[in-house]
């Protein structure tokens, strides 16, 4: 590695821990309000933190004198393509599900556990906030920014597997960052498939709307029930013999599932006219 690949490695490595910082330093704040009896709802929370995220990201690209555009992929995809990406979704679910059932033999569910708190609040705005303005942001800053920039330093695999890693480690808890990061690496490589990073923000909205429409669904059907969704899904990781059985299943689906993975994204490449890189 040049000593100018190394350089531009660290700027990267110090903005990914001012990210890192950034939100850490927002949960004090609003931790410290809540404690004050000023509760911040969860999307706005999310609106927020946004803001905040994208403003590094954005500056650094202006100082290097980066066209935007150009920078972070914003580029027009077919429309084969928006369908073969849906598919890539659902082909990826057994490689993702695994890895939140693993993470679940050491944690709770955090979005579980979120459940009924982001039914207390707007559903409209809290469905804006995770399904639209978080994973815009989110590839934008893991994307479009950090995978677009390590690439020029590293391996394009190395590239996806450090902003992969990245992506699971600004979600702050090992459930999010374990399915996270696998998310990551798949996104990765669909937007160099595709040449644009509207095809892993496709994903990203299509992953949370299914997640969150599913939970809150569940969620109903527990409170019509009478009982707690949160808790008994708690109660349920924390005694049931069937994980392993789960992880095994899944580990066994995500086989085929790596490799129609590998179809899709090349599916995806050859529509786009990026085959040869795949």
């Amino acid at each position: 590695m040049t000593n100018e690949n190394k350089l531009e490695t660290a700027k990267l490595l110090i903005l990914f821990l001012v990210e890192v910082a950034i939100e850490l330093l927002l949960g004090f704040i609003f931790g410290r309000l809540e404690n004050a009896g000023i509760v911040i709802p969860t999307y706005l929370h999310v609106f927020i933190l946004d803001i905040c995220l994208l403003i590094p990201v954005f500056a650094y690209t202006l100082k290097k004198g980066d066209a935007i555009v150009e920078a972070f992929e914003f580029k027009k995809i077919k429309v084969s393509t928006f369908f073969f990406t849906i598919l890539l979704v659902i082909v990826a679910q057994p490689m993702v599900m695994l890895a939140n059932v693993v993470s679940q033999f050491f944690v709770p569910n955090v979005m579980v556990q979120s459940v009924n708190q982001f039914a207390t609040e707007s559903v409209g705005l809290t469905l804006l906030a995770t399904v639209i303005s978080a994973p815009i942001t989110e590839e934008i800053v893991c994307r479009g920014f950090f995978t677009n920039r390590l690439k020029k330093v590293f391996p394009f695999a190395v590239a996806a597997i450090i902003s992969g890693i990245m992506f699971g480690i600004i979600h702050l808890n090992l459930n999010q960052f374990c399915y996270a990061t696998v998310l990551g690496i798949i996104f990765a490589f669909v937007n160099r498939a595709s040449g644009s990073i509207f095809t892993s923000i496709e994903m990203h909205m299509v992953f949370n709307g299914l997640n969150m429409c599913m939970l809150f669904l569940m969620n109903a059907a527990m409170e019509a029930a009478g009982m707690d969704f949160a808790e008994v899904a708690e109660q349920s990781r924390a005694t049931s013999s069937t994980l392993p059985t789960t992880a095994i299943v899944l580990a066994i689906l995500s086989i085929p599932s790596f490799f129609l993975v590998r179809l899709v994204i090349r599916a995806i490449a050859k529509r786009e006219g990026n085959l040869e890189t795949k």
